[in-house]
Order: structure tokens, then C-alpha cells, then sequence
């Protein structure tokens, strides 16, 4: 089972249908089959704060992902059998989102999808090096 937790300002029109999708498309290709993670859609100024504050980066950016286990030990993290680890944190800007999907000719939706697949993949083990 794949739960995905969404935290979205209510001005954020998101299709959650699809970020899910997008979610459930990535895990697969990775065999995944139980997992959960929260996604916020949040704001220019809390993307900068997290940034900031977490990760000492000046300035905003387009998604942070927060990662809660290493990625070798999720299979060690005791759980009951129907809860599935979790993976952690993403966190989007849909300000960011909005500007991107109108410089590369995108749907909303679709540049929020991309940073979600991006986020993912560093809550899965992988980074830009």
C-alpha cells in the first residue's frame, strides 16, 4: 500500500489525483509497494525559511525533500505489518511551480508532478553527484 499525505494551502488549486499517480509510477519502477510519505505545497516564504533553517541554503527553491530513514535501514524500522515506513518529507513551491510551468510551456500540475518525481528520487537514495 502507498500512502501519500498532502498538506496544501487552500489557494493551491493541486490535482492530487495526479501527484498520487506520479507517486505510485515512481515507487514501482523502484519495487516499492509500501511506503508513505507527506508532500506540503507550500509558499515562497516557508520554502525559503525550510531552506534556510534546514538545509543552510540562502533563498528559496523549488522542492526540498527531507528524508526520514536512510535509505538501507527502512527495512529496519520496526512496524506494525499495515503500517508502511515512512519516507519521508517533500516539500513544493507552487509559486516556483507556476513561474517554471509558464517558462517551459507546462501544465501547473505537470511541473508540480516533476518536482514531486525530483523530490522523490532524493527520498529514495539518489542526489545530483
Amino acid at each position: 500500500m502507498i500512502t501519500v499525505n498532502f498538506f496544501i494551502g487552500s489557494r493551491y488549486p493541486v490535482n492530487r489525483k495526479l501527484l498520487r499517480v506520479k507517486v505510485k509510477e515512481v515507487l514501482a519502477k523502484h519495487n516499492i509497494e509500501h511506503a508513505q510519505l507527506d508532500v506540503s505545497i507550500v509558499g515562497q516564504r516557508k520554502i525559503k525559511k525550510l531552506n534556510e533553517e534546514r538545509l543552510n541554503h540562502k533563498g528559496a527553491t523549488d522542492v526540498l525533500s527531507f528524508p526520514h530513514h536512510e535509505k538501507q535501514q527502512l527495512d529496519d524500522v520496526p512496524l506494525p505489518e499495515n503500517v508502511p515506513p515512512h519516507l519521508g518529507d517533500i516539500v513544493i513551491s507552487f509559486p516556483t511551480a507556476v513561474a517554471a510551468a509558464r517558462r517551459f510551456g507546462k501544465r501547473v500540475d505537470e511541473q508540480l508532478a516533476f518536482y514531486l518525481e525530483h523530490g522523490l528520487m532524493h527520498l529514495l537514495g539518489y542526489h545530483h553527484d
